[in-house]
């Protein structure tokens, strides 16, 4: 089974990116966040000519999170169980053959003085109350997302000017630390690989200056313990960022073995 994660920011933008992408590495599940487009204008029709299915959550503009996948996704909730937080469209999961799914869009944070930061840490809350709670009903349980915040030193381009700016500061860590230690979770990229410098997001503006040089990896496929051997490996697709009016974000999947 192939489960990916892809912060599109704008799916009616990035559509042909998507869907040239689903074809070329025929991922089973795709999670999306910041598709950032409204229920009734979601392009079901043209995953469906792919042959996907689609479960979303938009909101005009902003946020929106979606699980496309080959088979069709049940028992699909919206929020924390049916709960959305702060009217805005972060989570959503969904059953897809026998593994339960949740697509998250984590809140950024903007600045250490802003407001926005106090939700972050209000949402890891809920989120980390959340996951614990479905992977007690749920053994086969898969979490994937931006999560905006990277790990340790070996996700970020430079840890010392990190560590002092939204993403990478020590009490950050501590919740995403938090997040997998209380819903035994584990990062299904490091049950594979050691490797530093392996980045999932780049920063617009300092994309020209420094391509791929100067970034972070903040999109996580986590996975309960009982899909930990399962986890075969992890891709990056990196040559995405390379293409027509990329995403600042690329696509991560993994690959588990039946």
């Amino acid at each position: 089974m192939k489960i990916a994660t892809w912060n599109v920011n704008s799916l009616r933008t990035r559509l042909s990116h998507v869907t040239r992408w689903l074809g070329t590495h025929k991922a089973d599940v795709l999670c999306l966040q910041e598709t950032k487009v409204e229920d009734s204008l979601f392009p079901l029709e043209a995953l469906a000519e792919h042959g996907y299915f689609a479960a979303y959550h938009g909101q005009k503009s902003y946020n929106g999170v979606a699980i496309i996948a080959r088979q069709k996704p049940t028992n699909v909730v919206f929020g924390f169980n049916g709960n959305i937080h702060n009217e805005q469209s972060r989570v959503i999961a969904a059953t897809v053959g026998d593994t339960r799914i949740i697509s998250a869009y984590v809140p950024q944070g903007e600045s250490l003085d802003s407001p926005k930061f106090a939700f972050k840490q209000e949402f890891y809350v809920r989120l980390t109350e959340y996951a614990a709670e479905q992977a007690k009903l749920h053994p086969k349980l898969v979490v994937v997302g931006d999560f905006n915040i990277s790990f340790d030193d070996r996700d970020v381009d430079d840890p010392k000017r990190r560590g002092k700016q939204v993403m990478f500061t020590p009490p950050e860590r501590e919740w995403l630390g938090a997040f997998a230690q209380k819903a035994n979770l584990s990062d299904a990229f490091r049950l594979v690989s050691d490797e530093s410098g392996i980045f999932s997001w780049w920063d617009y503006r300092m994309w020209a200056a420094a391509p791929y040089k100067v970034g972070m990896r903040i999109d996580y496929v986590f996975v309960s313990e009982a899909l930990k051997a399962k986890v075969k490996a992890v891709v990056h697709s990196k040559e995405e960022r390379a293409e027509l009016q990329p995403s600042d974000h690329i696509p991560v999947m993994a690959e588990l073995e039946d």
